[in-house]
């Protein structure tokens, strides 16, 4: 780690990103998604124990951005929505290369990290804030853009971690929930959920982290008559597949 400045940040960082963009001038735009000129590269990285990497910042504007990294904690909550929340530096380590610097026109920049935590798994957000770029009508923009990383522990998540708690049907909605558990303290990522009733099952989505000892609701769009009867869940190392009684959505 020799050459590397210190870069944990004692404190919150955005809890109510709502409010905080209430009290911004009527000059400045906040945005969390990048603009089409500005990425992160990769967005998340997972690790096994520790981490020694980099992301990489490009700037495709015309101007020079100035950026200010935040290290931040986050949770998620059982309908997948992401929050801010302290970051827990009693037991998280992370160092990074630099915590402040200037990308020029068309230019990119690699910020490298090493991180550890005392007990594991452990997550945290690296938010890259950027000043300077300008949107189409002369505004200027503050952009956010998270590099998300997860430190995973030496055993993967098992079968007997994940249970299928419910599953229900919204008929006005045309669609499904599935409330998935993980009853282990491993972290795991989940490929796919998908329902069917034997004969049609619906589109798998995008795949997720599935935290310990937390519960994760999923839905998907039904279309078909009748309810579903069967839900699968794929992991990188497993698929549960498994009979549920559906019931009416309580939504």
């Amino acid at each position: 780690m020799r050459g590397f400045r210190a870069a944990i940040a004692r404190g919150g960082g955005l809890r109510h990103p709502v409010s905080r963009l209430a009290r911004l001038a009527g000059f400045v735009l906040l945005v969390t998604r990048p603009l089409p000129a500005q990425s992160v590269t990769p967005p998340i990285a997972e690790f096994q124990e520790r981490a020694r990497s980099s992301f990489r910042l490009t700037n495709g504007t015309l101007y020079p951005l100035n950026v200010v990294l935040d290290v931040r904690g986050f949770r998620v909550t059982d309908q997948g929505d992401v929050i801010d929340a302290p970051l827990d530096t009693t037991r998280l380590q992370l160092k990074l290369s630099a915590m402040s610097f200037r990308i020029p026109p068309h230019g990119a920049y690699t910020v490298f990290y090493e991180a550890a935590a005392d007990s594991l798994p452990a997550w945290f957000n690296i938010v890259s804030a950027m000043t300077g770029a300008r949107s189409d009508n002369g505004l200027n923009v503050r952009i956010l853009l998270p590099h998300v990383v997860y430190l995973n522990q030496k055993q993967r998540l098992q079968p007997g971690d994940v249970v299928v708690r419910a599953l229900e049907v919204d008929s006005a909605a045309h669609r499904v929930r599935v409330q998935l558990e993980n009853l282990g303290p491993r972290l795991g990522r989940v490929l796919e959920v998908s329902a069917s009733n034997g004969r049609e099952h619906t589109v798998p989505g995008g795949g997720f982290p599935l935290f310990p000892h937390r519960m994760r609701w999923v839905e998907a769009p039904w279309e078909r008559t009748g309810r579903p009867a069967r839900v699968t869940v794929r992991t990188a190392r497993f698929t549960l597949d498994t009979v549920v009684t559906a019931v009416a959505a309580t939504r």
